[in-house]
């Protein structure tokens, strides 16, 4: 079995179950047997970490799409992208897998997230009172009200999360 198509499965299990998927639920849904993953990857840790490098480098990806972003705009663009790749793989989170996460590349899209920002506030666009933290802490509320909405309905509202972010960032843009 291609090892491609086992973190795939794993990726889509862990962004559904979380901590709580085990390696038979990814083997299930991978359709072979546990035995399989395990000469692949030795142990949950390491197929978790593989999915969680491949998860981060995204958002760090779209940090980077969004820097294409006109100055205005970029900080909108990055956070809304966020948004949906948490609403899509809730289960990712690096608050969720704690020091599994890939601490360099949690730290990589601070930084860029921290560059979108000051590149916002250089052009005006946001107020010079914002720092880097004001933008994870926007990421963290994002994925409570994701988490909050999971946990009341098996089905996601959208439209909850985008309008607290709509919110925030209505706070965050520099008026007059």
């Amino acid at each position: 079995m291609n090892r491609d198509r086992l973190v795939t499965a794993a990726e889509q299990v862990l962004a559904a179950q979380g901590t709580s998927a085990t390696l038979e639920d990814i083997a299930r849904a991978a359709g072979v047997g546990p035995a399989t993953l395990y000469r692949r990857f030795g142990n949950k840790e390491t197929l978790v970490r593989e999915v969680l490098n491949g998860f981060f480098a995204r958002l760090i990806e779209l940090a980077n799409r969004a820097d294409q972003a006109s100055p205005e705009l970029c900080v909108d663009v990055f956070l809304e992208t966020v948004g949906y790749e948490l609403a899509d793989k809730a289960g990712l989170t690096a608050y969720a897998w704690g020091d599994l996460a890939p601490r360099p590349l949690v730290d990589e899209l601070r930084r860029r997230a921290a560059e979108l920002l000051a590149r916002a506030q250089e052009a005006g666009a946001m107020r010079p009172d914002l720092t880097p933290a004001d933008i994870t802490a926007t990421v963290w509320a994002v994925r409570g009200v994701i988490q909050a909405c999971r946990a009341v309905s098996t089905q996601l509202d959208d439209a909850a999360w985008r309008r607290h972010l709509a919110h925030v960032l209505d706070s965050f843009h520099q008026v007059g």
